[in-house]
């Protein structure tokens, strides 16, 4: 039986705006009570991934908080286990701090974990997928690196700046170029990849001896003149949560049940860190519809096609919809919130009237009060 490594590459995230000024994408607040790096992760462990670890590129703080242990993700610690891999000398140094430098930095965790084929996926493109088909397939057929793609037929409006994935007619990768947005119909690179554990660290190795300033996707892109590069198909639910607008509406979109169990299904357990919340409440004037309203919610006012974290109040008379509000915020008398982005801990109490564009929300920072 193949042993496998999944690793969980921080460093090519992009930001959501001002979401991201004290935390990574990874551990950004998702649909009320996930995080973004709880996809992934899931996908590692339903595919019986257990050695697992986190690429860390900033944020630390933000992400230790969500992982805590770990074990929402990996229970079966005698064999597998979560380990965050940061890159500390060059933490703070622009050009330096990336995938390849944090794995040469790091370099004994491929040298002392048990494994064959290491598996590496991001934490800002969504998707489901069972590993275990590719990886044997991989395996049986002897490719030493695999990279999967997605056929896209709206790319000039969504991916924009992710890798075009230029596919032979045998099924082999070609090329890696930027998404400038000019075609609707493309492949685009997952940035997820099954690389053998061995072959691997001979890519590290050609990357620092090239420039030190080189990652692992741009040495994918020089290795494809060289190397047989395989491509595996993904179908079924993407998203690439690249801007906030594409965050509000990623969100919203989900409250559709036919979108909704795309992403979602019983046979596919999505983990998180659980919190000891009590459920949500609802007043006796309250009127909820087409919403996600996480535990330790209370709901007094109206609350309409929104997405309600933990502990948010919304106070008797107050009107929210089209909204995306996290946790421990507070939404007072009377007040009226439509395409609104209110990040944690935030107050509404002056401000009776706040309405964002559909398309370009109004963004609320934490801990403000307006």
């Amino acid at each position: 039986m193949t042993k496998v490594i999944g690793l969980l590459n921080l460093h090519n995230s992009p930001k959501l705006g001002e979401l991201n000024i004290t935390r990574s994408v990874s551990s950004t607040s998702f649909l009320g009570r996930y995080a973004f790096m709880d996809f992934p992760l899931s996908n590692f462990s339903n595919s019986g991934i257990d050695k697992q670890a986190i690429l860390v590129e900033k944020h630390l703080r933000s992400i230790i908080q969500h992982i805590g242990s770990g074990h929402a993700w990996n229970e079966n610690t005698k064999i597998g286990g979560l380990t965050m891999l940061y890159d500390e000398p060059f933490a703070n140094t622009k050009g330096y701090n990336h995938d390849v430098n944090n794995l040469l930095e790091n370099s004994w965790y491929l040298k002392d974990t048990v494994g064959d084929v290491v598996v590496i996926v991001p934490s800002h493109i969504i998707y489901q997928i069972d590993f275990r088909p590719l990886i044997e397939d991989h395996v049986k057929n002897h490719h030493r690196i695999s990279v999967i793609y997605h056929k896209l037929d709206d790319a000039k409006s969504t991916f924009i700046g992710e890798d075009i994935a230029t596919i032979d007619e045998r099924g082999f990768l070609r090329d890696l170029n930027k998404n400038q947005g000019i075609e609707d119909k493309l492949n685009i690179s997952m940035q997820t990849y099954i690389i053998d554990k061995e072959v691997l660290k001979g890519i590290l190795q050609v990357a620092h001896k090239t420039s030190s300033f080189l990652n692992l996707r741009d040495t994918l892109k020089m290795l494809t003149k060289d190397m047989p590069i395989y491509t595996y198909e993904h179908k079924g639910y993407i998203r690439c949560f690249d801007t906030i607008e594409n965050y509000f509406k990623y969100s919203l979109e989900l409250l559709n049940y036919d979108i909704f169990t795309e992403l979602f299904n019983s046979s596919w357990e999505v983990y998180t860190k659980t919190y000891d919340t009590p459920p949500a409440k609802y007043g006796i004037d309250s009127d909820v519809t087409s919403s996600f309203i996480a535990n330790g919610c209370i709901v007094k006012g109206k609350v309409k096609n929104s997405v309600l974290a933990r502990d948010v109040i919304i106070e008797e008379g107050a009107e929210v919809e089209n909204c995306v509000i996290l946790s421990g915020s507070y939404i007072s008398e009377n007040t009226h919130l439509k395409n609104v982005v209110c990040d944690k801990e935030a107050r509404i109490l002056h401000e009776k009237d706040l309405v964002g564009e559909k398309d370009k929300p109004q963004f609320i920072r934490r801990g403000d009060i307006v």
